[in-house]
């Protein structure tokens, strides 16, 4: 074989493209397509007429005084309005509490026959009497001087030797010592 026909059935075709030739208006087009248009300016809204400041009502001193008088009356009876319904609401709610108690009573009045239920109740003045005679009492009757208490005879026990034991302190702990007092 040749060196030739080697070189030939290796060689590979490369397309090569050939460089394309802009015109300069293309490139201006180009150029103008890239750049935000403007956007149109908003018109100017027409200036509304100012209108004058209207004038104020000039008023007399009878006429203040007038006013100042029912501004006086209104709060006067806006108070005693919310006073009186203050009033209703808490009749109002008075009632309703006494309604439940006497649902309550009606309810254990079911449950406990109406003699168990007479029964309690005399139990409860019995009891309510004698505490009210136990009070009297307490409170006729000068109370008793406290007794003194015996005091426990002591046996004498001797003393065991203590033993003095003299630690040795440091700085620290005598500067602890010293705070406590």
């Amino acid at each position: 074989m040749s060196d030739n026909e080697l070189f030939e059935n290796d060689a590979v075709e490369l397309e090569v493209e050939e460089p394309q030739v802009i015109d300069e208006a293309v490139i201006e087009d180009r150029l103008t397509e890239q750049e935000p248009e403007p956007e149109p300016e908003p018109e100017p809204e027409p200036e509304k007429p100012v209108k004058k400041p209207r004038k104020k009502r000039q008023l007399s001193e009878e006429q203040k005084a007038r006013l100042r008088e029912n501004l006086k009356k209104g709060r006067e009876t806006s108070l005693a309005n919310r006073k009186r319904k203050a009033k209703l609401k808490e009749i109002e709610k008075a009632e309703r509490i006494s309604i439940d108690d006497e649902k309550i009573f009606q309810s254990l009045k079911k449950k406990m026959g109406a003699a168990d239920l007479e029964n309690e109740n005399a139990k409860l003045r019995e009891e309510l009497l004698e505490l009210r005679k136990e009070k009297k009492q307490r409170e006729k009757a000068p109370p008793p001087p406290p007794e003194p208490e015996p005091e426990p005879e002591m046996e004498e026990v001797a003393p065991e030797p203590v033993k003095v034991v003299k630690k040795v302190m440091t700085a620290r702990e005598k500067m602890r010592m010293l705070r406590g007092l």
